[in-house]
């Protein structure tokens, strides 16, 4: 009795908040890989040579500073708003404790790999510009740092955990009555496949393949925020069953062709 007490105080404004939440994150993180793209050359240029990469982001770096901000903002309203799902949806069960933490994790991995664009690859280039220090011993730093907290805490943990996120949360989505089992299946899938993809960062040889479809798998979850994020602006209480109607999954459609399409050409 106590657990369906704490499941009912949810108030509009909560959905609200975390609406806000969920569309601020899929507006940000739109706008930073459009951002990125251009000025970039994003996300191929994170597999090239470390001499390329780091010449492209010397030459445009007006440009790329500010868009992977962008791209940070979004890992910190990643936390928010596993935090807020776990709020809006919790029942006292290890699965909720499992989805609030998976989600958090998520975000604090992909802030440590977005950030180093805003602090450390900065320094680097103004080492490089004044000589002082090697061009040898430069790359290789910046090597470094695009594996360890690129490839490997950024891109492997920050996907794998946003994948567990997204599986756990899509569970407990499809046991509350009050959410469309669409939606949850799709967060679902979403989560699979990202955790699948997540692998491709710690074995890209074997697993090259999923870097050409990172885009269309990480859509899924863009366009499921944005889905989620519209419904839970539309949402009134805890109890009454809230289908998606069919203009908000065109939409969806819409958009995740929009991103995927142009990207396949």
């Amino acid at each position: 009795m106590t657990a369906n007490m704490t499941a009912n105080t949810n108030t509009k404004t909560d959905y609200k908040v975390t609406a806000a939440l969920f569309l601020a994150f899929f507006a940000l993180i739109a706008a930073g890989n459009l951002w990125l793209a251009s000025a970039f050359d994003f996300p191929d240029i994170l597999r090239q040579p470390a001499a390329e990469r780091f010449a492209l982001f010397q030459a445009n770096q007006g440009a790329i500073i500010p868009a992977y901000y962008l791209m940070g903002l979004t890992s910190i309203l990643q936390i928010f708003m596993a935090v807020a799902m776990y709020h809006l949806t919790q029942r006292r069960r290890l699965l909720d404790l499992f989805a609030v933490t998976a989600g958090v994790l998520s975000g604090i991995f992909q802030v440590l790999g977005f950030f180093r664009w805003i602090i450390l690859i900065p320094m680097l280039a103004n080492a490089y510009s004044s000589n002082e220090i090697s061009a040898d011993v430069i790359f290789f730093l910046e090597k470094f740092a695009n594996t360890y907290l690129g490839m490997t805490v950024g891109e492997h943990l920050g996907t794998l955990f946003t994948g567990l996120w997204l599986l756990a949360l899509g569970i407990v989505l499809v046991k509350n009555a009050a959410f469309d089992k669409k939606l949850a299946w799709l967060g679902l899938v979403a989560g699979s496949v990202l955790i699948v993809q997540s692998y491709e960062a710690v074995n890209s040889t074997a697993l090259s393949f999923l870097a050409d479809i990172a885009i269309a798998l990480w859509a899924l979850y863009g366009v499921w925020a944005l889905i989620l994020g519209i419904q839970l602006l539309r949402k009134q209480d805890d109890a009454t069953p809230q289908p998606v109607p069919w203009a908000v999954w065109l939409l969806g459609l819409v958009v995740y062709l929009a991103n995927v399409v142009p990207a396949l050409l």
